[in-house]
């Protein structure tokens, strides 16, 4: 059975519990909340392994071949343009859809993270080395030390012989632990996806999230749908740009329901490199750099988020000018947000609420229901488009061994 059968149906009977399960129940919404605590664990478990010991390959086999600085250059300039594109098309959407407002819920403030630029740039060089290993959530240290490696390794070859053969070999084994895990993770989509159901229901109970659902619901259609197959079809010619979202359904749906990259991260490795058959020197390090900085769906859910929260505190909108500066907050903090796998999305819009001042500091507030559908559409939109950027920047550099559909995991 191909793994996003696996998915879809541990989500779709999860969905189907929830639904049959009392509602407000404070036992039940603990137990499924630790259950879903523990299924991302798990599904983050497998990571560390597989991006040290692949990008430390990736980063020597594109020194050797004097491409690491383009690639690197290409991958920073999707990974900007995407992000701008769909921040455009938030802003479009919200002002076209022009969603009802949401009424002023009387919300306690609590304690949430800021999105830290500072520290998150002295977490990159860390006092030693080693602890690039023990920076948690933040994969970015760990990549730098790896890459410092696979340099290392191009300069002096002949030293660096046992070393490549080693990393090489335990990065084989790591992918097929990585494998059990990925495969594993649709048992976890149950207790996933009742906690997520759980929590959509509360949020529909209040009546007054539709609006909101439905427009970032289409938004993600029709990205999924209309706007990035036409940019495949654009890019890569006569290519079927729907089997190559088909190949990250499974990536879609883990992203969708736990709202977290890291947790996607491996699912993503697997089904990039098998069923798309991207070379492993390119989604070794694209596919990183997307999970760090290529949040666009974060971008994109702030901005239409943004926008919801001023029409629902006034009338008068937002000036043509604060359009600009909103998107711009958007994109910029979208490329800080790497040490937050999960919950990313609120944190920044937070961020843009307290940067806006006047008045709305404590505007995201009114959106707390929602916070988790938020990041889940982010997280959905981040996962198709770490596909779907990969796979451009593979096929143009001719990394790709085409696989036909039927042998698609």
């Amino acid at each position: 059975m191909k793994i996003w059968i696996k998915y879809l149906v541990g989500a779709l009977i999860g969905v189907a519990f929830a639904l049959a399960a009392p509602q407000q129940n404070a036992t039940f919404m603990m137990i499924t909340e630790y259950l879903s605590t523990l299924v991302i664990q798990f599904g983050r478990y497998s990571l560390y392994p597989v991006l040290f010991f692949g990008f430390t390959i990736a980063v020597f086999e594109l020194r050797e071949s004097k491409t690491l600085m383009r690639l690197g250059l290409v991958t920073t300039g999707v990974i900007i343009i995407s992000t701008i594109l769909l921040t455009v098309t938030g802003l479009i959407s919200v002002l076209a859809r022009n969603p009802s407002r949401i009424p002023i819920f009387v919300e306690g403030s609590s304690e949430l993270a800021s999105v830290g630029i500072k520290e998150s740039l002295l977490m990159l060089f860390p006092s030693s080395a080693f602890e690039a290993f023990t920076a948690g959530m933040f994969i970015l240290p760990l990549c730098i030390l790896a890459g410092f490696i696979g340099a290392a390794c191009a300069v002096d070859k002949t030293s660096a012989k046992a070393t490549l053969t080693l990393f090489d070999s335990l990065s084989r084994v790591s992918y097929s632990i990585l494998s059990f895990f990925v495969d594993t993770v649709s048992i976890g989509m149950i207790a996933l996806s009742v906690y997520w159901t759980v929590q959509f229901r509360e949020m529909l109970a209040s009546h007054a999230f539709t609006d909101f659902i439905v427009l970032l619901f289409f938004v993600f259609f029709f990205i999924a749908l209309i706007l990035y197959p036409a940019i495949i079809r654009l890019t890569c010619g006569k290519v079927n740009p729907y089997r190559v979202l088909y190949s990250g359904i499974a990536s879609v749906l883990a992203a969708f329901f736990s709202g977290d990259t890291n947790m996607t991260l491996p699912i993503l490795f697997r089904h990039v490199n098998e069923n798309l058959g991207v070379r492993r020197r390119v989604s070794s390090v694209t596919l990183p750099l997307f999970s760090i900085f290529g949040r666009a769906g974060v971008a994109l859910t702030v901005t239409i988020s943004f926008i919801v929260i001023l029409k629902s505190y006034s009338s008068l909108g937002i000036a043509f000018m604060d359009m600009f500066w909103l998107m711009g907050i958007a994109i910029l903090l979208s490329f800080f947000l790497g040490r937050f796998p999960l919950g990313g999305a609120y944190i920044a819009l937070a961020a843009v609420c307290a940067l806006y001042g006047r008045g709305f500091e404590a505007g995201y507030l009114i959106l707390k229901p929602a916070a988790f559908f938020i990041g889940s559409i982010a997280a959905a939109i981040d996962a198709l488009t770490a596909i779907t950027g990969t796979y451009i920047i593979a096929k143009k550099w001719d990394q790709v061994n085409s696989r036909e559909l039927r042998f698609f995991i």
